[in-house]
C-alpha cells in the first residue's frame, strides 16, 4: 500500500514541478509514493494505471492547475478518489492549488492547501506530510 498517488497533469511547467520538488520532497519524508513516471507498467491501459494508483494508495494528491482543470485524465483520477472515499466513508481527495484557478464546486468544497510560490511550500510541506503519514480521516 502507498502512502499517496500524485494526480497532476504531465506538461510543462506541472510536470517538472511535481517530478522535482514535489514528489522528492515527500521521498525524503519517508512517504512512499505512487508516480506515473515510476510505477505505471509499460503497455497497460493508462486508465487502467490510474485507477490502480488510487486503489492503493490511501490519499491522492491533486496538484491543481489551468492545466490540471483542462484535462479529462487528470479529472478521472479525482473523481475515482471521491467515489472510493465515498465507498470507503473516507476523505481520501488532498488538492494543492500551484496556481490561482477557478475549481469547480466539487473541488472547492475541500480545505485545500496553497503552493504558488516556494515560500507557500515551504511552510505547508511539513502540514502535507504529517496529514499523509495519518490514516484517512472517515467522514
Amino acid at each position: 500500500m502507498y502512502d499517496v498517488f500524485i494526480s497532476y497533469r504531465q506538461c510543462e511547467p506541472d510536470k517538472s514541478w511535481v517530478r522535482k520538488t514535489l514528489y522528492p520532497a515527500l521521498e525524503n519524508a519517508g512517504l512512499k509514493v505512487f508516480i506515473d513516471f515510476k510505477h505505471f507498467r509499460i503497455a497497460a491501459p493508462v486508465i487502467t494505471e490510474m485507477e490502480r494508483g488510487v486503489e492503493e494508495s490511501r490519499y491522492t494528491l491533486a496538484v491543481v492547475t489551468p492545466l490540471y482543470l483542462e484535462s479529462t485524465f487528470t479529472e478521472f483520477e479525482n473523481l475515482i478518489s471521491q467515489h472510493l472515499g465515498l465507498e470507503k466513508s473516507e476523505h481520501r481527495l488532498i488538492i494543492i492549488v500551484r496556481e490561482s484557478c477557478e475549481l469547480s464546486l466539487r473541488l472547492r468544497y475541500k480545505l485545500w492547501l496553497e503552493m504558488k510560490n516556494e515560500e507557500d511550500f515551504l511552510d505547508n510541506l511539513p502540514r502535507l506530510i504529517e496529514t499523509l503519514k495519518q490514516p484517512a480521516a472517515h467522514s
